[in-house]
C-alpha cells in the first residue's frame, strides 16, 4: 500500500488473495482528473433537476416552492456523495463503474417521477414512494461502493460506520414521508435533509474523509455548474416555444442568455480558480473541511439559484409577447434565483478565501428592489432589469480581478 499526504491507496494487486471483483478497484491519484464517465453522471443529475422545474410548473400549491427546494437539495446531496467517491477511486473502472451505473439508473428514475413527488393516486406505484425508494437505493449503492473503496483504510471504514447512522435515519424518513404524503411528507423529507447535511457535518468531525485530488474535486463542481447553466438556456428555449419569431421573444431570449452568461462569469472570473488553489494548497486534514463547507455546502445555493433562474426564464419567455404583467411567481423566481446565486458566491468566497466583496451584496439589494417593484411590469422589462444588475456585478468582478493581476 502506497501512502502520501494527498492519497491513500486502496488498490488490490492481481497477485493478492482478494476476490476477483475487488482486484479492479483503481485508487485515485493526486493528479486525478474528471472522467467522461463522471460527466455522464452529471448529465443524469442535471436531467433530474430539470424535472424539478417541471414539478414547479405543475404544482401550484402554496408549499410548492418549499417542496421544490427539498427535491433539489436531495438531488444535490446524491450528486455530492458520488463526487467524494469518484475522488477516492476511479469511477470508470470495474465494480465501481457498474455500481455507479446502477446509481445513475436510480437517479434517472427519481428524475422521471419527480413532477409527481407529492401526488398520491392510490395505485401500486405511487410516485412519492417510487421516488423515496430510488433515493434509498442510490444511497445503499453509494455506501456499498465506498465500503469497497475503504477496504485498506481502517479510519475511513470507521468513518463510514459512523456516517451510516444519519444515512439510515434519513432513508427511513424519506420512505415514511412518501407513504404518509401531504404535509407529513414535506416535514419528514425536510427532516431527512437536515439529517443529511447537519448530521453529515457532525459525523465528519471524526476526520476520516480525504480529498485525494483537489483538481478533480474542483473540476467536478465547475463542470456541474456549467451543465446546470445549460439547463437555464434550455429553459429559455423551451419557454420561447413557437413564438420565437416575435421581436419581444427574441429580445427576451437574448436577455436570458446574457443573464446566464453574466452569472457564470461572476463565478469563473478568478473566484473558481483562486478557491481551487486554496484547496490544492491545504493540508490533507484541512482539505476535507474546505471541500465540505466550500463546495458541498457552498455550491448548494448556486445550483438552487440556477434552477430558480431557469424556472423564472421559462415562465417569462412563455409570455414575453403578452400584454399581461410578469407576475409574482416569475419575477420572484428570476430575481430571487439570481440573488441567491450571488449570495452563494460570497459564501463560497468567504469559506475559501476569507473575503467578501461588497458589490454583489449591493446587487442582491437591487434585485430585491426589482422583485418588489417590477412584478406588475411586462416580462421583458423584468428580464432587462435583472440582467442589467447582474451584468454590472459581473463587470465589477472582472475589473477587480484584472486590477489584482496587474499589481
Amino acid at each position: 500500500m502506497q501512502t502520501t499526504t494527498d492519497t491513500i491507496s486502496t488498490r488490490v494487486t492481481p497477485t493478492g488473495h482478494a476476490p476477483m471483483m475487488l482486484r479492479d478497484i483503481v485508487p485515485a491519484r493526486a493528479d486525478h482528473r474528471v472522467t467522461t464517465f463522471e460527466i455522464f453522471f452529471d448529465l443524469v443529475f442535471v436531467f433530474a433537476i430539470t424535472r424539478v422545474v417541471a414539478y414547479l410548473e405543475e404544482d401550484h400549491a402554496a408549499a410548492a416552492p418549499v417542496r421544490g427546494l427539498v427535491l433539489l437539495l436531495l438531488l444535490w446531496w446524491t450528486w455530492s456523495a458520488f463526487t467524494w467517491l469518484g475522488n477516492r477511486v476511479r469511477a470508470d473502472h470495474g465494480l465501481v463503474r457498474l455500481g455507479i451505473i446502477t446509481a445513475m439508473a436510480g437517479l434517472f428514475l427519481a428524475g422521471v417521477v419527480a413532477p409527481g413527488a407529492w401526488q398520491h393516486d392510490g395505485g401500486p406505484l405511487d410516485a412519492p414512494v417510487v421516488l423515496a425508494l430510488a433515493f434509498a437505493g442510490v444511497r445503499v449503492t453509494y455506501v456499498l461502493l465506498f465500503r469497497v473503496a475503504a477496504q485498506h483504510d481502517p479510519r475511513l471504514r470507521t468513518q463510514l460506520a459512523i456516517d451510516a447512522v444519519p444515512q439510515t435515519l434519513s432513508a427511513v424518513l424519506l420512505v415514511t414521508g412518501a407513504v404518509l404524503g401531504g404535509t407529513a411528507q414535506t416535514v419528514l423529507w425536510s427532516a431527512a435533509l437536515l439529517v443529511d447535511f447537519a448530521g453529515g457535518r457532525l459525523t465528519s468531525s471524526y476526520r476520516g474523509w480525504r480529498v485525494v485530488s483537489a483538481g478533480h474535486f474542483v473540476e467536478r463542481h465547475e463542470l456541474v455548474v456549467i451543465i446546470a447553466f445549460g439547463e437555464t438556456l434550455v429553459s429559455a428555449g423551451t419557454g420561447a416555444g413557437d413564438h420565437v419569431m416575435r421581436w419581444p421573444v427574441v429580445a427576451a431570449s437574448s436577455l436570458g442568455f446574457l443573464l446566464a452568461a453574466a452569472l457564470w462569469s461572476a463565478y469563473s472570473a478568478r473566484l473558481a480558480a483562486a478557491a481551487g488553489a486554496v484547496l490544492a494548497a491545504a493540508s490533507a486534514l484541512r482539505r476535507p473541511e474546505l471541500a465540505r463547507d466550500g463546495y458541498v455546502l457552498g455550491h448548494a445555493p448556486l445550483v438552487v439559484g440556477i434552477v430558480a433562474v431557469a424556472f423564472g426564464l421559462r415562465l417569462l419567455l412563455a409570455h414575453a409577447d403578452d400584454d399581461a404583467p410578469a407576475g409574482w411567481t416569475a419575477t420572484a423566481a428570476l430575481t430571487g434565483g439570481a440573488a441567491l446565486y450571488l449570495l452563494g458566491l460570497e459564501l463560497f468566497r468567504w469559506v475559501m478565501l476569507r473575503a467578501v466583496h461588497a458589490v454583489p451584496l449591493l446587487g442582491v439589494l437591487a434585485l430585491v428592489d426589482v422583485a418588489a417593484g417590477a412584478h406588475t411590469e411586462p416580462p421583458l422589462l423584468v428580464l432587462g432589469l435583472t440582467a442589467a444588475v447582474v451584468v454590472v456585478i459581473e463587470q465589477a468582478a472582472v475589473l477587480r480581478s484584472e486590477a489584482q493581476v496587474s499589481r
